[in-house]
């Protein structure tokens, strides 16, 4: 049974600059919301891509996805979708620049009111990173329609945590969500540096059936409620091209296999494979393209360097 899976967040433009191998890759779709799909659909759930799109979204960009086998409810709203650089420094290092012409944050996330019904009819929902204050209206309007079984994840957006009226927001939403899949930086930037293992457990006392703190190629830290138990899930070793969008497919992977298992660590292990083809190819779209048939084997190397610290 193919699980449903709405992810909700932004979708973007990207343009990569690879400054290792001199190439440059302009005009590609991306964003956190398909990245997470995408993660969902490599262990064939039937995703659901939820954002808003703006006034120069490439009409051909809706029809390569749902060719690529995924199902879109796109709001068209009067404003500059968010176009990127994505710049890689030798060795790897990247950081992202808006476009003078990109929209914003805000001007691209859609908003609880304009999420469609058929997000609300699905198995598992994702609100992928976005401003604090979107996800939390997003976030209570999901859980006061929240079908018995339905499970709730939810990734925060780095930029808005150290905000004291959005780190309150946030902290609320722990105790609305099933599922809390942060990168450790979003959990710095929510809860102050400290041990990371501390700060975990401080919040799994709000109830979560899960924590997935994403720690780039450290790998991952996961906590799951059946044992009360911490766990560092390494990564797959692949030959990386473009992180870009790993840790969105981690989440989306992660929700799937939670939704069919109900293990948190087995989970992460999913999402860690999920992740280990997104790294291997440039472009969101392209990753579907790839040959997934070694992704048991992936997924049981992955499984036996699994450690509880």
């Amino acid at each position: 049974m193919k699980n449903r899976i709405a992810t909700i967040g932004n979708v973007t433009i990207d343009d990569i600059v690879i400054y290792d191998t001199q190439k440059m890759f302009l005009n590609l779709i991306g964003g956190d919301s398909l990245f997470s799909a995408i993660g969902a659909k490599i262990w064939d759930a039937s995703p659901l891509v939820v954002a808003r799109v703006g006034k120069n979204f490439p009409e051909g960009f809706s029809e390569q996805v749902k060719q690529a086998g995924m199902e879109t409810a796109f709001v068209k709203v009067n404003a500059n979708d968010i176009h990127n650089w994505a710049l890689y420094e030798p060795g790897g290092a990247r950081q992202f620049i808006n476009h003078l012409t990109s929209g914003t944050h805000y001007d691209m996330s859609i908003t609880a009111e304009e999420l469609p019904v058929s997000c609300f009819d699905v198995d598992g929902i994702h609100v992928a990173p976005m401003p604090t204050d979107v996800q939390y209206l997003i976030v209570e309007k999901l859980i006061a329609s929240k079908k018995e079984g339905q499970i709730l994840s939810w990734d925060p957006q780095e930029l808005y945590l150290k905000e004291p009226g959005f780190n309150q927001m946030a902290f609320k939403m722990l105790e609305m969500v099933d599922l809390f899949l942060p990168s450790r930086e979003e959990v710095y930037a929510m809860c102050g540096k400290d041990e990371l293992k501390h700060i975990i457990r401080t919040l799994a006392a709000r109830g979560l059936k899960a924590i997935a703190v994403k720690m780039s190629v450290e790998g991952a830290l996961v906590y799951q409620s059946k044992d009360n138990r911490i766990y560092h899930i390494p990564i797959y070793p692949s030959k990386t091209v473009d992180p870009t969008g790993a840790g969105d497919s981690f989440c989306g992977a992660f929700l799937t296999a939670f939704l069919r298992t109900g293990n948190a660590i087995e989970s992460a292990c999913y999402g860690t494979v999920a992740a280990s083809y997104v790294v291997e190819t440039i472009g969101a779209l392209n990753t579907l393209k790839m040959d997934f048939s070694d992704r048991e084997e992936r997924l049981a190397l992955v499984k036996r360097n699994v450690q509880p610290i």
